[in-house]
């Protein structure tokens, strides 16, 4: 999915995980945030990047945090779900991340 943020925007950011589509219970799965920078000719680590926590656990909603401190650009996301076995996850669990547009905002 393609959102867009706001730069310098201080509110947190909530998400609904899906599983081809359906929310699903997450309890007993550790959350994490993989992100990186899109750049000319791929990808480079954000140093600081947002931080994610549960929302909901059984119903599959996270609050990310501290998206301003996102630069302008685009940005590929991927919430990284690891079970009570090590066993790791992704959503989206398809091959391609989400992709987060930090867009500046015109003055009123």
């Amino acid at each position: 999915m393609k959102y867009t943020i706001p730069l310098g925007t201080s509110e947190p950011q909530d998400f609904a995980l899906k599983d081809d589509g359906a929310s699903f219970d997450a309890s007993g799965y550790t959350l994490a945030l993989e992100i990186a920078r899109k750049i000319a000719g791929g990808t480079e680590a954000v140093t600081s990047p947002p931080t994610v926590a549960w929302l909901n656990q059984t119903g599959s909603t996270v609050r990310v945090s501290g998206v301003e401190r996102l630069t302008l650009g685009s940005y590929f996301v991927r919430f990284k779900l690891t079970d009570g076995g090590g066993k790791v996850g992704f959503v989206p669990n398809g091959e391609k991340a989400d992709l987060w547009h930090v867009v500046a905002v015109a003055a009123w």
